[in-house]
């Protein structure tokens, strides 16, 4: 099985980009990818939250259980936009995750606004995918050190591994935590291998994160000298447990 917890579906409003499902069936098809978790491109308003969404939705009920969501409305809304969005995302779409991005959306997670993310992730348990890498010092991975201390059962994932800038920071911050994942995506194969014997292979998962990427992904992570264990929960093993999806 290969499961990608990191796909974009819909046009993002900050890096002008427009992920489209076409590209996923045609991934699913090349790369034999079974199962893609789908969250929005950025967007600043409820409305272009809503409208994205909502298409992650219908390829979930159009394609069942070959799509799954992850709701990712900016924390700048309100209090009450925001509740209300991750509410009907999680319990009327079944949404299985939320994404926080301190880039995209020029976010301090440890900021009130970047804080009420992972309150209401752990009220309705489901695991924060955080963007970490570009965008310093908020999309630092060491700004989930008092998240991951608050929260201690609230399941968090690294998108990128700190894309090779913070490598350090993801490794030290999953050593403290393990309550801490990270997907794959733009690291280096070797780093991938060297963390998943220091910390577990059960870390880790396969994200590709723009759909024309997975090949290179799986490339990288067959050629890493993972042990053929290891492989298998990096490929969907990890993404099972830490999303709750029954297969």
């Amino acid at each position: 099985m290969i499961i990608d917890v990191h796909g974009h579906l819909g046009y993002d409003y900050t890096f002008d980009e427009d992920f489209t499902l076409e590209e996923h069936l045609e991934k699913h098809k090349d790369c034999k990818v079974d199962i893609t978790i789908l969250q929005p491109g950025t967007c600043h308003n409820l409305q272009e939250a809503v409208k994205e969404h909502d298409a992650i939705a219908e390829a979930c009920k159009n394609y069942p259980g070959k799509f799954y969501g992850m709701a990712n409305p900016s924390p700048h809304l309100t209090d009450d936009e925001y509740n209300w969005e991750i509410k009907r995302c999680i319990e009327k779409l079944g949404f299985v995750g939320i994404k926080i991005h301190p880039f995209a959306h020029g976010v301090n997670p440890l900021s009130r606004d970047g804080r009420k993310v992972f309150e209401i992730a752990n009220y309705y348990k489901v695991p924060v995918m955080m963007h970490t890498g570009s965008g310093i010092p908020f999309a630092n991975p060491s700004n989930l050190i008092p998240i991951a201390k608050q929260y201690p059962e609230l399941k968090l994932v690294f998108a990128h591994c700190g894309q090779m800038v913070m490598a350090a920071e993801t490794v030290i911050t999953m050593e403290l935590f393990g309550n801490i994942y990270a997907d794959s995506s733009w690291s280096p194969g070797f780093s991938i291998k060297g963390w998943s014997d220091k910390l577990g292979a059960n870390r880790f998962m396969l994200g590709a994160d723009h759909a024309d990427n997975c090949a290179t992904e799986l490339a990288k992570l067959r050629t890493s000298g993972l042990s053929e264990e290891q492989l298998d929960w990096v490929l969907y093993k990890t993404a099972l447990e830490v999303y709750g999806i029954n297969k």
